[in-house]
């Protein structure tokens, strides 16, 4: 699913804030957008963290939770782009994913569409890490609050999720607005 409008209920954005990705998002929602965010979208999870979201969750009627990030995020970018000067010292979690994608891909694809990947991969970690916390997976089941993950791509200017970066990157060695 590639959105252009969410259609219902107030989201919460998970979003690192380097991308400043704000005011497209408040675009984007027909409702109430509210943010959280974390450098490189590394988001962690503690006891005080989870207490606040669910009260945001129950004060703000969340019925959504979305991790976004921009495919040009200063953090991937640090991985993949070795000529880069790192702005930031990378996480060890975002090294560690990049050995997943596969060697024939490494040598041969275009930077961008590396960074893609490793974003979707990214961010699909983090939406699983979430559901398993403790208190948060719980809120989230009990308010139904349904959550996904996205990667901007501001060539085009869409959304893509997970299925779609996977299916096109990784079968047919490009991202097309289609």
């Amino acid at each position: 699913m590639i959105f252009n409008k969410l259609e219902y209920g107030n989201t919460l954005f998970l979003i690192c804030p380097t991308d400043h990705m704000e005011g497209v998002l408040r675009h984007t929602c027909r409702n109430e957008a509210f943010f959280y965010t974390a450098l490189g979208a590394n988001f962690r999870w503690d006891i005080d963290i989870q207490q606040s979201l669910v009260n945001i969750i129950e004060n703000q009627k969340i019925t959504q939770v979305i991790f976004i990030t921009k495919n040009t995020n200063l953090f991937y970018r640090e991985v993949l782009e070795p000529e880069v000067e790192p702005f930031f010292n990378v996480n060890r979690t975002l090294l560690q994913l990049d050995k997943t994608l596969p060697k024939y891909f490494l040598n041969q694809s275009h930077p961008i569409l590396r960074i893609m990947l490793l974003a979707s991969r990214h961010l699909q970690k983090q939406q699983k890490y979430l559901l398993e916390t403790s208190i948060l997976g719980k809120a989230f089941k009990e308010h139904r609050v349904v959550t996904q993950s996205f990667v901007y791509y501001t060539d085009n200017e869409v959304f893509y999720p997970p299925g779609i970066i996977e299916k096109k990157v990784l079968l047919y060695g490009k991202l097309s607005p289609n």
